[in-house]
């Protein structure tokens, strides 16, 4: 669970940083005057949270390996509970965020901005959402990967749960799913 700790504290942290850089930046655009140390700074954490996410990714996704191996099938159940109901205020929020973003590039261009570049500096935090999608999926992958090899799922339907977990928003109802079939996991391994 700790590991899970530090993703979702590492995923606000980042949160709070992209909001904290927008406030700003939209404060540097109505004075002009404004320190340029403080914009740097700011870049600098924003690249660093993202950095550490990546690196929590790749521990959770080791972790959820190393459960399924060792046969923790109750730890990788808690695991994959805690880390995809924890990250959806992250997703509603950053969802808001962008949206605004665009509508408000959007609206300020009369639509122009669309065949400019900005589109596309846009897409890389969606780029980065889904990356957060990818690194929850692994506690849900493993978890239908255990009850494969429990023989309490088909192939079709672990194709199906390991597909429904790399796609936003159908992730969290297939671990509601998951987690209400299989409240109580047996191990015969």
């Amino acid at each position: 669970m700790k590991n899970v700790r530090n993703a979702l504290i590492g995923l606000y942290f980042n949160l709070f940083i992209v909001i904290f850089t927008l406030v700003f930046w939209v404060r540097w655009l109505i004075d002009l005057n404004n320190s340029s140390w403080l914009k740097w700074l700011l870049v600098f954490a924003l690249t660093v949270s993202e950095i550490f996410n990546i690196v929590f990714a790749g521990i959770n996704a080791v972790n959820s390996f190393i459960l399924l191996k060792n046969g923790d099938y109750t730890s990788m159940r808690k695991n994959m509970k805690a880390l995809k109901f924890g990250v959806i205020p992250y997703f509603v929020i950053n969802f808001i965020i962008y949206v605004l973003l665009f509508l408000l590039f959007f609206a300020a261009s009369r639509g122009l901005f669309i065949f400019t570049p900005i589109p596309l500096l846009l897409l890389i935090p969606v780029f980065f959402a889904y990356l957060t999608v990818i690194f929850t999926a692994s506690y849900g992958i493993g978890f239908s990967l255990i009850l494969y090899k429990e023989k309490r799922i088909k192939t079709g339907k672990l194709v199906l749960h390991i597909l429904l977990q790399l796609c936003f928003v159908l992730d969290v109802i297939d671990t509601i799913v998951l987690l209400a079939k299989n409240k109580v996991v047996k191990t015969n391994i």
